[in-house]
C-alpha cells in the first residue's frame, strides 16, 4: 500500500519537473532575446523544451486551476515560484532574464516580461494567486520587484503530498465516520449530503444539524461527508476570531483547504456570548464550501441558514439493535437482559459501544457481578455524565426496612417501582406506547412536612430500581427572567434522558401554586413554567418525583397530570418509636435508652436522626455509653433550631 503511494508521488514529481522545465525555457528565451545567458549549462541538452512548448499534463496543477480559476499566465507564475524551490538553476536564470545579477528570484515584473499571455489583473489582491494565498510577497510595498514565494502547502500539493495546512493545526481536528449508524441517523446523514447538493442562491452550501449529542452529530456529519466524497474537519465556534481581519484570513485559508483536500467543515456551536455569536455567524455566512453547523438547538440568525436536519431520538428497536451489536460477543447477555437495558437507558451509539468495552474489560475480573449486572452498571455510569453538574447525586443505600410508613403509602411506592420496572413490557411488548402515545412518563408527587421521609422514600425506590438519585432544587432552577426557567428545566431533562437517574425535584412550591387564575403577566408565565415542567415529566422515560410541603397550594388542574400522589403524614407516636429503633445501631454502646419514651418527642423522622446522631457524639466525647441524658441535650439543641421548647409531657418518665 505504501509502495503504491510512493509511486504515485514519484510520478507527480516527474510531471511537475517537466512543467517547471517548460517555464524555465521561457525565461531562457527572454534572456536570449536580450543577448544574455544564464551562465549555466544546466538547461542545455536535447531534452530542453522549446520556449513555446505547451505545459505538459500535470493533474495537480489542473486541480488548482479548476478549484481557483487560474489563467494560463497564473499557472506559469505558480510553476515559476515552484521552480525556485525545486530547480537549483532557477536563481541564475531569473538573474539573466531580469538583467539584474541581484534578482535571483521570481518576481511579478519578470513574469510579466517572460511568461505566456501576461495580464496585470493577476497581480491584484482579489485575483486567485493572492486571494487564496497561493503566492506570498516578501514585501507588499514593492509589488512587481519583491520576491514571489510559493506557499508551502501548495508546493506539497503539486508534488502529490496532501495534508492539512499546518496553520490550521490545533484549531481543526479530523473527524472520521463510524463503521455504521442506526437507520434514522443514516437517513439524517443522507439529508445532510442532499442539503449540500441542493445548494443555490437562496439555499447556501451549509446544513444545520440539531439535536442529539455532540459526538452523534459529528458521526452523522462525517458519514454525510464521506458519501459526498469529502473528508470532515471540526472546529468549535468559540475558536473563530472576533477580529474581522483575522476571521477573513481563517475563512480564506479554510476555503482553500476545503477545495484542496477536499473536505467539509463542522462548526460546533454551544453557548456563546454576543460578540462570539456575531463572529461565528459572520464566518458561517461567508462560507462558500460545504459546511455543517452543529448545535443542540436551532441557531438564531437573520441570514439564510440552508437545510436544517433534526436528529430524532432512536426508536426502541434501534436501541435494541445497538445494544445487541455492541454485546454480540458476550453470550451471557440474553434478549431479556438487553430489553431491560433498552427500557431504562437511551444512550448514543458511541456511548453504548463505550459501555460494552467497559464490560469486556471488567468481566474477567468481576468476581461477584455477572455480565448483565456489569452492563447495567456501565450503562448507569455512562448515563450519569452530564447530570452531576445539574443536581446533587445520592448513591442510594437505604432499603425498604429503613422506611417507616403506613402500609397504604408503602404499597403506592411499590406500585410506582413496578411502573418503572415493567414499562418495557407494558409499553413495547404489550403495545401501550402506540395506543396511548403520550403521558407515558412515571410521575409522582410526595407531599408532607420537612423530615417526614420524602427524600428517603425516593432513595429507597432508586436503590430498588438500581438507579442514581438526583435531587434538583427547584428554587435554584426557577428564574426571574422570562424563559430562563424553561431553559434550565430543559437542560436537566435533556441530560437525564440518557436514563440513569430518578429525578427528585425538591421544593416544588417554588414553582407551583394556585396559578390557574391569571391576574397579571407573572401568573401567565408561572403557568407556562409549570406546564412545561409537567410536560417534560410526562415525557421523561424514567421516574420524576416532585416534593412539596404545601399540597393544598397546588392547583387541582396540575394535580390531575401527576400519576401518583403519596402523602407523608407527620409520624405518630407508634411510628416515631419505630423510627428510633431503626436509627439506633445495635453495635452502639447504650445504657437505659428507651425508644418508647423517646417517641414522646413530637418531631419528624429527620429531626429524630439529628437528635440520635448528636446524642451519640456527646456520649462519645465523654467516653461514656449513650444515655437518655445525652438525648435530652441533643433534643434541646434540635428544638432551638426548630424554634420550639420542650414540653413536660415530651420528657415525662425519662427526666
Amino acid at each position: 500500500m505504501g509502495g503504491g503511494g510512493d509511486e504515485a508521488q514519484a510520478a507527480a514529481g516527474a510531471a511537475l519537473a517537466a512543467a517547471v522545465r517548460c517555464v524555465l525555457a521561457r525565461l531562457d528565451a527572454h534572456a536570449a532575446r536580450a543577448g544574455r545567458t544564464t551562465g549555466s549549462d544546466a538547461g542545455a541538452g536535447p531534452d530542453l523544451p522549446s520556449p513555446t512548448t505547451p505545459l505538459p499534463p500535470l493533474p495537480s496543477l489542473d486541480a488548482l486551476t479548476a478549484c481557483f480559476g487560474l489563467s494560463p499566465f497564473e499557472q506559469e507564475i505558480v510553476l515559476l515560484a515552484a521552480a525556485a524551490e525545486l530547480d537549483p538553476t532557477t536563481g541564475a536564470r531569473c538573474a539573466a532574464a531580469s538583467a539584474d545579477p541581484g534578482h535571483t528570484h521570481p518576481t511579478f515584473s519578470l513574469a510579466l516580461a517572460a511568461l505566456t499571455d501576461p495580464h496585470w489583473s493577476a497581480l491584484t489582491p482579489v485575483a486567485p494567486l493572492r486571494r487564496w494565498q497561493l503566492i506570498a510577497l516578501d514585501d507588499e510595498t514593492r509589488l512587481t520587484t519583491t520576491r514571489l514565494r510559493l506557499d508551502e502547502r501548495i508546493l506539497h500539493f503539486l508534488v502529490g503530498s496532501p495534508y492539512l495546512d499546518a496553520k490550521l493545526h490545533g484549531l481543526l481536528r479530523r473527524t472520521h465516520a463510524p463503521g455504521t449508524l442506526p437507520p434514522s441517523y443514516d437517513a439524517a446523514a443522507d439529508r445532510v449530503a442532499a442539503g449540500w447538493s441542493a445548494a443555490g442562491p437562496d439555499s447556501p452550501l451549509r446544513v444545520e444539524l440539531v439535536g442529539a449529542d455532540l459526538r452523534t452529530r459529528a458521526d452523522i456529519a462525517a458519514t454525510a461527508a464521506a458519501r459526498a466524497g469529502f473528508g470532515l474537519y471540526s472546529m468549535a465556534a468559540e475558536d473563530i476570531p472576533a477580529d474581522p481581519a483575522a476571521r477573513d484570513r481563517l475563512a480564506r485559508l479554510w476555503q482553500r483547504e476545503a477545495v484542496l483536500l477536499p473536505a467539509a467543515l463542522l462548526v460546533e456551536v454551544g453557548e456563546l456570548d454576543r460578540e462570539q455569536h456575531a463572529a461565528a455567524d459572520a464566518f458561517i455566512v461567508g462560507a462558500a464550501v460545504p459546511l455543517v453547523v452543529s448545535s443542540p438547538d436551532p441557531r438564531r440568525t437573520g441570514h439564510p441558514r440552508g437545510e436544517r436536519v433534526t436528529v430524532t431520538r432512536l426508536s426502541d428497536e434501534e436501541q435494541l439493535g445497538l445494544w445487541r451489536d455492541a454485546f454480540a460477543d458476550i453470550d451471557e447477555l440474553t434478549e431479556h437482559h438487553l430489553g431491560s437495558l433498552v427500557a431504562q437507558f437511551q444512550l448514543a451509539p458511541h456511548v453504548v459501544r463505550s459501555a460494552a468495552a467497559t464490560v469486556r474489560r471488567d468481566l474477567p475480573s468481576s468476581g461477584a457481578l455477572d455480565a448483565a449486572e456489569l452492563a447495567w452498571q456501565a450503562g448507569l455510569t455512562e448515563a450519569r455524565m452530564g447530570l452531576d453538574e445539574l443536581g446533587r447525586r445520592i448513591e442510594p443505600r437505604a432499603g425498604w426496612d429503613d422506611l417507616v410508613l403506613a402500609e397504604r403509602q408503602t404499597r403506592i411506592l411499590q406500585e410506582i417501582v413496578a411502573h418503572v420496572r415493567r414499562r418495557g413490557t407494558v409499553h413495547q411488548e404489550w403495545g401501550f406506547a402506540k395506543s396511548l402515545r403520550s403521558g407515558l412518563g412515571v410521575t409522582a408527587l410526595f407531599a408532607g412536612g420537612s423530615g417526614t421521609g420524602k427524600t428517603l422514600a425516593a432513595e429507597v425506590m432508586a436503590k430498588e430500581l438500581g438507579l442514581d438519585l438526583f435531587i434538583i432544587d427547584l428554587s435554584q432552577v426557577v428564574s426571574k427572567y422570562i424563559g430562563e426557567t424553561e431553559k434550565n428545566l430543559s437542560t436537566v431533562f435533556d441530560a437525564a434522558e440518557r436514563g440513569g437517574a430518578l429525578l427528585l425535584f425538591d421544593e416544588a412550591d417554588a414553582l407551583f401554586g394556585k396559578r390557574s387564575e391569571v391576574k397579571d403577566s407573572h401568573d401567565r408565565y408561572a403557568n407556562l413554567e409549570v406546564s412545561y415542567l409537567l410536560m417534560r415529566m410526562e415525557a421523561y422515560r424514567g421516574l420524576a418525583v416532585l416534593t412539596t410541603n404545601m399540597k393544598k397550594a397546588l392547583d387541582s388542574a396540575f394535580m390531575r397530570r401527576i400519576r401518583f400522589v403519596v402523602d407523608f403524614p407527620f409520624p405518630g407516636e407508634k411510628e416515631r418509636a419505630e423510627i428510633w429503633r431503626r436509627v439506633l445501631p445495635a453495635q452502639a454502646p447504650m445504657k437505659g435508652i428507651e425508644p418508647a419514651l423517646l417517641a414522646q418527642l413530637t418531631v419528624s423522622g429527620g429531626s429524630i436522626r439529628n437528635i440520635a446522631l448528636s446524642g451519640a457524639f456527646l456520649a462519645a466525647d465523654e467516653g461514656d455509653r449513650l444515655q437518655m441524658r445525652h438525648m435530652l441535650a441533643a433534643a434541646r439543641t434540635e428544638y432551638l433550631k426548630l424554634e420550639r421548647s420542650l414540653t413536660p409531657s415530651e420528657v415525662q418518665g425519662w427526666v
